[in-house]
């Protein structure tokens, strides 16, 4: 049932394992990301996550295919299709818009935008690990937004090279704690490595420790000492201007002596 600003989907019918009961308008943008064409992980992963929590994603996965033009729920698949169709191109950016086909089917859509903007996962994760190595917080950056671009990195080289799981079946070598492990250990070390210089002394103090500490420990750590600095800005500055002046108090001292 349809009218000119909702698309009001109701399916009880048996051939396919699906119902949709939902009033949705097909001009909305379920996802706050818009493709560009640069971002299509970050895009991709939230808006199918968008379409999981109205499910209907399974007209993205495969897991709904179309149904005979004779059969009972044809027409809730075609208003459904156009539905996620239009949610597809609304969370297009211009640009990108233009270069894609509108095809009969939201899955031919999909799958053609991912023919052409994802890379292949070797290249996507050398593109990663750099993006890793580059990763380092700025003079003015806090740590929540440096530790956010970092977490961002962290959970794509994730998604597309997920840890290896163990052969065991129930598992008895413990194998996904070791590996759990060592990721957190890597991932302590990367934000480490990115942190500012200001931060040098508690990065050399944490590194000294033994075993090193977990990353939500660190972050916190972290997060504490620059809590501390924000609420001392003034006396940090007054410090390092009283040492200036005596410097040149010093100085002038000693060219007045030798005169």
């Amino acid at each position: 049932m349809t009218n000119p600003e909702n698309t009001e989907i109701v399916d009880t019918s048996k051939p396919q394992n699906y119902s949709f009961i939902h009033v949705e308008n097909p001009s909305n943008n379920i996802t706050q990301v818009m493709f560009n064409g640069h971002n299509y992980d970050e895009w991709s992963r939230t808006f199918l996550l968008a379409l999981l929590a109205k499910g209907k994603s399974e007209f993205l996965d495969g897991t709904v295919t179309k149904p005979a033009t004779t059969a009972a729920n044809y027409q809730s698949w075609r208003s459904t299709n156009a539905l996620v169709t239009a949610w597809i191109f609304n969370s297009l950016d211009t640009s990108i818009r233009k270069m894609i086909s509108l095809r009969p089917e939201a899955k031919q859509v999909w799958t053609d935008i991912k023919n052409r903007f994802c890379q292949n996962n070797d290249a996507r994760i050398y593109r990663l690990q750099a993006d890793l190595l580059a990763c380092r917080q700025g003079p003015t950056e806090s740590l929540m937004a440096y530790y956010g671009r970092l977490t961002t990195i962290w959970d794509d080289i994730l998604d597309i090279d997920p840890l290896p799981s163990c052969s065991c079946n129930p598992c008895s070598c413990d194998w996904v704690t070791i590996m759990d492990s060592r990721r957190e250990k890597k991932r302590v070390r990367d934000f480490l490595m990115g942190l500012d210089e200001r931060y040098d002394n508690a990065r050399s103090q944490i590194l000294g420790t033994n075993p090193l500490p977990t990353l939500d420990f660190v972050y916190n750590r972290l997060l504490q000492e620059e809590g501390v600095r924000s609420l001392n800005p003034v006396k940090t500055d007054t410090r390092l201007d009283t040492m200036a002046f005596a410097t040149r108090v010093n100085h002038g001292q000693k060219n007045s002596g030798g005169e």
